[in-house]
């Protein structure tokens, strides 16, 4: 089912949103990203990233000193 999909990516931590050109040397329709994988990447990294609003709860805000140098 992979081969005739219209869109595949990968997720993950590390991987953000990736899309995926082609599986086995078969190419995933034309082998450029899809408006889905675009979208889901663009609203991912606007949440994670801040210009876009957190509507889902995914951050955790951390409070950080800015006065207290941190060292290696």
């Amino acid at each position: 089912m992979l081969y005739i999909a219209d869109e595949v990516f990968f997720t993950g931590t590390a991987a953000e949103v990736q899309p995926i050109r082609s599986i086995d040397r078969i190419l995933i329709a034309d082998g450029k990203p899809g408006e889905i994988s675009k979208k889901i990447g663009d609203e991912f990294l606007g949440i994670a990233n801040g210009p876009q609003t957190d509507r889902f709860g995914w951050l955790t805000p951390v409070k950080v000193n800015t006065a207290v140098a941190v060292s290696a």
